[in-house]
């Protein structure tokens, strides 16, 4: 299921476009829950408590505006991609401060819509790499967007999901490691921990809180690295 939320403070506007993601949606066979809201701190609020896939934003609407309510985001979910609509294209620089995905001016066609939104649906998709790891019962897939951190445990590794469940699987550390990159937005920070570097929550030089509250030892020649990486991560240049 994929989850979008929508804010706009006109609300006829706010329904025709909710139909015309529903649309968008049937037209590929998709699942689509949508979320639409007229007032920027209520979206905020909203994705706080259940992150959005997409979040589609109007600059143009009263306090606070469309821009502040983007940078809002980023500080809670800094990679939740950003399509911004509104009727004048003076705010188009500003949006890559942010790094909106997209930029779209009303009024905003279906054709022009459903090409975002598949350029979009294609990026989406190929962010849900998945690991197949073994377990006591199996094989399962794991999700690299749903995972927290792993820890190495003896002979087996645990995997503590953002929901706050974990999972232990079979498989050696370095394997892990192998799949779990940088690139990919994990670190290892220390000999027995990969942290997701969207998680993270404040870092000192010795140990680093991720966003679920968990305390994780940075190891002592690692301090400067993982900052660099965590930067280079969370604040790619566009």
């Amino acid at each position: 299921m994929i989850k979008i939320a929508i804010c706009d403070d006109e609300t006829a506007f706010l329904t025709e476009l909710c139909a015309m993601l529903r649309s968008w949606a049937a037209s590929r066979e998709l699942v689509l829950q949508l979320f639409p809201f007229t007032n920027g701190d209520k979206l905020i609020a909203a994705c706080e408590e259940s992150p959005a896939d997409l979040v589609i934003l109007d600059i143009m609407m009263p306090f606070p505006g469309g821009m502040d309510t983007a940078k809002a985001l980023r500080q809670k979910e800094s990679h939740v991609p950003l399509i911004f609509l509104t009727s004048s294209p003076e705010f188009a620089l500003e949006s890559y401060e942010v790094r909106a995905f997209w930029y779209l001016l009303k009024p905003v066609s279906e054709e022009r819509l459903f090409s975002v939104l598949d350029q979009w649906l294609t990026s989406m998709q190929a962010s849900l790499r998945h690991f197949a790891a073994r377990t006591i019962s199996g094989y399962q897939n794991i999700y690299l967007r749903d995972v927290e951190y792993l820890e190495a445990r003896n002979k087996l590794v645990a995997v503590v999901f953002r929901d706050g469940s974990v999972l232990e699987i079979k498989e050696p550390f370095h394997r892990c490691e192998e799949f779990f990159t940088p690139k990919k937005g994990f670190y290892k920070c220390h000999r027995s921990y990969l942290v997701a570097l969207n998680c993270v929550e404040t870092f000192s030089k010795a140990e680093l809180r991720t966003k679920s509250g968990a305390r994780i030892p940075i190891s002592r020649d690692n301090g400067v690295a993982f900052k660099d990486a965590y930067f280079a991560y969370m604040f790619p240049e566009r």
